[in-house]
């Protein structure tokens, strides 16, 4: 590869890395894969394999190698994608390496960065230490149909006043591996998986590109467990994934109300809701921005291509993103990677850390949305507003992340 070409080490090689991130890179200029660490070395042989369109494949690296892929001398930077209870122990490893010598040009953590603030502030804390760059690998700002509405209403609609109202609601059936079920392993439930990324969507929406970041002045949250702890869906869990979800249930919904003000002190409003109770052709989502004389949309479950297969084909494999079934009518997902925003995500990574700079989202933006994440479990706790300004959140741990 030229010197000038940028070389993304993948720690993990999990769904996100093999559907989104690696992908996404072939539509990059002047990037590739140049390296690809998981526990399970055959997995990330395989992800490999794929990678680079017809180039140089990536090195791998298995278990206990995460350092070592960081000190690769074609790896330019690391992009942490591996479950959230590891986290904290693949970025120490990175920054092992740097210590050491490797010579990287930043770092990108993929949401949530962490499963506690305690943990988030461990990981920021580490990255300090190195002076990378970084980035919080957040995809829906990054959206063009997203971005790009953003974009239209704050320009031809700011004269009229700023947005005051931001939505977003996320819902699918379920998650793909058996640790995302597991309360202690990723931390929470449907609203650390879910409502990440729509209270860090919203806030984007309601930012003034040219002003300052928000700050939050009050969560109130409504977590339930809906569908998965009734008996026919824990058996199936069990199943699968080994898991006694009736024993050790998490939410599978969530509702957060955020509140902003603006520099005159008048209300604006951020609404999160997400479920893992969605039975349809894959994910369901509304994003909607309104102001005083304007509004704006984006349904993601709308297509335009879509397919049908009976039930005498009806079993066999899925193809889009949470599918729950393989029989009736489903969307074709077309250049998902390029609509779902992980390839403008990956490129403002990759153009910032050539810069020596943070990405457009970094990981005080991460922190800063772990930290609303846990004021949102407490308040589903306390049944009480949480005003996360004032609100003791370093030391709180979700109810269903308890021992």
């Amino acid at each position: 590869m030229p010197a000038e070409n940028f070389g993304i080490g993948l720690v993990g090689a999990g769904f996100i890395s093999r559907d989104a991130h690696a992908p996404s890179v072939d539509y990059i200029p002047g990037a590739h894969i140049a390296g690809i660490q998981n526990r399970t070395r055959e997995n990330a042989a395989a992800l490999a394999a794929e990678c680079n369109e017809g180039g140089p494949e990536p090195s791998v690296y298995g278990e206990g190698e995460v350092a070592a892929l960081a000190a690769d001398p074609d790896v330019d930077g690391v992009w942490i994608t591996t479950p959230n209870f590891t986290r904290v122990d693949a970025v120490e490893a990175v920054v092992e390496a740097v210590d050491d010598g490797a010579e990287l040009q930043g770092i990108a953590v993929e949401k949530p960065i962490a499963r506690t603030v305690a943990e988030g502030r461990r990981l920021v804390d580490l990255v300090e230490e190195t002076g990378l760059p970084h980035a919080y690998l957040e995809n829906w700002p990054h959206e063009p149909d997203i971005h790009d509405m953003k974009g239209l209403l704050w320009e031809q609609g700011s004269a009229a006043g700023r947005p005051y109202i931001a939505r977003s609601q996320a819902e699918h059936g379920g998650p793909h591996s058996g640790w995302f079920w597991d309360g202690q392993k990723q931390g929470g439930g449907a609203l650390t998986d879910m409502l990440c990324h729509a209270i860090a969507n919203n806030e984007v929406l309601l930012s003034d590109p040219d002003g300052p970041t928000l700050e939050a002045v009050s969560v109130s949250a409504d977590t339930e467990t809906l569908k998965w702890d009734q008996q026919a869906y824990a058996d199936d869990l069990a199943e699968t994934y080994g898991i006694d979800f009736q024993d050790s249930p998490v939410d599978d919904y969530a509702r957060a109300t955020i509140r902003y003000e603006d520099a005159a002190g008048r209300p604006i409003v951020s609404e999160a809701t997400g479920s893992w109770c969605y039975v349809g052709s894959g994910v369901r989502r509304t994003i909607e921005l309104l102001g005083p004389e304007y509004s704006g949309q984006v349904l993601s479950d709308e297509t335009s291509s879509s397919v049908f297969f009976s039930d005498e084909l009806g079993d066999g494999d899925g193809w889009a993103e949470k599918q729950n079934a393989t029989s009736g009518r489903m969307p074709i997902a077309a250049a998902d990677v390029v609509k779902g925003g992980y390839v403008a995500e990956n490129r403002d990574a990759v153009a910032a850390f050539r810069e020596g700079e943070n990405a457009m989202l970094d990981l005080y933006d991460g922190l800063r949305m772990l930290r609303l994440c846990m004021a949102a479990y407490k308040a589903a706790e306390t049944g009480e507003e949480i005003d996360p300004r004032t609100a003791d959140l370093e030391s709180y741990v979700p109810v269903p992340a308890r021992e």
